[in-house]
Order: structure tokens, then sequence, then C-alpha cells
């Protein structure tokens, strides 16, 4: 499919999920980090689409809804959301691109918190937050990465160093750790690393790096 026909059909597959705001948000990730690569990258995208409760629910519907739009003819598809797309790029919410190291943490942190209900998730964010004065960072990204932890955006509008996202995955593992013990959090983390890897190759980027 072409470029914007593909638009189309992730548009229309997404729309009875999100609202318009979220909608511009999430086509602007697939655009910048999914648009060239292969089909089978639409389940890391959706998955990171999913950041409540709700949405990890209804995560087989999403993808569902995505390939049946994609295999649908023309006609049926909601109009390019371009010009919107491109007027919305210009407020702050969408003025921001991230790096490769950034975005594959964004991906690896949400893999590992999908393992969890909603109390067990909010208790490890907030553990994440408390830490952050550990990174060795500005408090302008000290504060967008709390932002992005405690309300769940789908945008994280600063970029970090190696050393600092390795520190915040070594935080979560410890806070897996209290919550399900070592032998659960191994498995999670291994797991998360495994559904992450081929998103961090298609960014040229190597996910131990993180670990």
């Amino acid at each position: 499919m072409e470029l914007v026909l593909r638009r189309r059909a992730i548009y229309t597959g997404l729309r009875p999920f999100f609202d318009d705001q979220e909608l511009l948000s999430l086509i602007k990730i697939w655009q910048d980090d999914f648009s060239q690569k292969p089909k089978f990258a639409l389940s890391v995208f959706v998955s990171r689409c999913c950041n409540t409760p709700q949405l990890k629910q209804d995560r087989a519907r999403i993808l569902g809804a995505i390939f049946m739009a994609m295999d649908a003819p023309p006609s049926e598809l909601l109009p390019d959301p371009f010009e919107d797309l491109k007027a919305a790029d210009k407020s702050e919410i969408l003025g921001f691109e991230n790096d490769d190291k950034t975005t594959v943490f964004m991906t690896l942190l949400q893999q590992i918190l999908m393992n969890f209900d909603e109390q067990e998730e909010k208790r490890i964010r907030r553990f994440l937050t408390d830490n952050l004065v550990e990174m060795e960072t500005d408090n302008r990204r000290q504060k967008h990465m709390q932002h992005w932890l405690l309300e769940k955006t789908n945008t994280l509008e600063a970029n970090y160093k190696t050393e600092d996202l390795q520190k915040l995955v070594h935080f979560t593992y410890v806070a897996m750790c209290e919550g399900v013990g070592p032998v659960k959090a191994d498995q999670y983390l291994a797991q998360a690393v495994k559904e992450t890897e081929s998103f961090a190759q298609i960014h040229n980027f190597k996910l131990h790096d993180l670990l």
C-alpha cells in the first residue's frame, strides 16, 4: 500500500478507540517510527498506543481493526489526516522527535508494565518518579519524564543519555522485585526484551545497552 493509503488505514483502525488529539499523536508516532517498517512491526506500534488498562485489554481488537482497514477498499477508509497532522505538528505536543535510544526505552518500559494490573503499574511508575533525582540530567528533562510516567502520555518531549535510561530500567527491575519477587521480575524483563528486540533492530539500536 502506498503511504497515503496506509496512513488512512491506520487512522481508520484507530479511530474508534482514541479521541482526536490522541489520534493525531499516534499517527505522528506511526509515521515517524513505523511507516517504513515491515507489517509485523504494527504489533509493537499498537503496544505503544495501549497505555491504560482498558486499552491493554483492547490491544487485540485495535490491531485487528487496523489489519481490517488495511484490507478494506479505499472507499471505506477515512480521509487522509495529513493536513490535520501538519497543523498539529506545529503544536508543542507533536513538535518534538525522540531519538532512537529514548524511543526504544519507551517501548521497553511499556512492554514491561503490560505484565501488571493498574494498581501495581501505578506503584512502579511512582517508584520511578521518586528516583528521578538519580538521573544525571537537568530539571526540565526530569519533569518531562515525570509527566510521561505519571500521566501515561504517548509522547515524551525530551531525549536522555543512555546512562540515565539504564538507571530507569534498573529502578524498574528493583520495583518489580519488590512487587513480584526476583524470579518473576526476571521473567517479565526477559519477555519484554524479547518483545522489544525487533523494534530496537529496526531503529539500529542495541537494546542491551539499556540493561
